[in-house]
């Protein structure tokens, strides 16, 4: 299926204009339109791109199965249901909002990282507080000392000798802990492997300081925001697969964009 072009029509949102009023006019994946009507967004819908530098964080939330970290990267493909109806993504909470899991725009990682810390579609949410960027230095297999961010922290997965299973973020210092889960996808797990980290590996936290870099996302991410003003995080692949034209095409009514006169 192809992506309309012409004179008053951007190829995809990636090449849109930011801060000026766009109208969807197609969207290319089936499965991206369902998810984007699932959110009120359609074809004729309004919506703006922002390119605001947006400093991204973990959060720390309670679910089901207590307290948990959710990194910023899988936050930010988690929209949740607020008890007033307003519709917003994770790592925009405020603290001790309240409201359940309502979409996610991720793949099967992101689906099967959820789960394990117990956050499934209509789990109930408590927001507690967004958590500040810290660097854990760690020792991997007793000769390799590494840093790691804390949203890199919260994807390991395992446990120290005869406590209960957990995420790295709660180790215990000095304490070791053994590797048996890393929650994220292929990209995920190949970062930590950078690192030395992987399933069946054991680490021991040596000590946590102030990161000197705040830490974001690796993936690059077009943001936009509704005229209800749920603001989404999309990856290229996603924002390439949305074809859009300025909302101002239609107000000068000859089908040209103003800036082509």
């Amino acid at each position: 299926m192809g992506i309309p072009k012409g004179d008053n029509m951007y190829s995809s949102l990636i090449d849109a204009p930011v801060n000026a009023e766009l109208k969807i006019v197609k969207v290319v994946s089936v499965d991206l339109t369902t998810w984007l009507n699932h959110l009120g967004l359609f074809v004729g819908s309004q919506i703006t791109r922002h390119d605001d530098e947006i400093n991204f964080h973990p959060v720390r939330i309670r679910g089901e199965a207590g307290d948990v970290v959710v990194p910023s990267g899988l936050g930010i493909k988690t929209v949740v249901h607020l008890e007033n109806g307003e519709r917003k993504p994770l790592t925009e909470m405020n603290k001790k909002d309240i409201g359940h899991l309502e979409t996610i725009a991720g793949g099967r990682g992101c689906e099967v990282a959820l789960t394990r810390l117990g956050l499934k579609i209509d789990s109930e949410i408590t927001f507690l507080r967004a958590l500040p960027h810290m660097d854990y230095i760690v020792v991997i297999n007793q000769n390799q000392r590494t840093r790691i961010s804390e949203g890199e922290a919260a994807r390991i997965w395992g446990s120290c000798e005869g406590e209960p299973p957990c995420q790295f973020y709660f180790a215990k210092r000095g304490k070791t802990f053994t590797i048996t889960e890393i929650l994220g996808g292929r990209g995920v797990c190949e970062h930590l492997a950078t690192h030395g980290i992987s399933l069946g590996e054991s680490m021991v936290l040596e000590g946590i300081e102030q990161a000197q870099e705040a830490h974001a996302p690796s993936e690059k991410k077009i943001t936009v925001s509704s005229k209800t003003g749920l603001r989404l995080y999309l990856n290229l692949r996603q924002a390439g697969q949305i074809v859009v034209k300025s909302s101002e095409t239609d107000k000068t009514g000859d089908g040209t964009h103003p800036r082509n006169n």
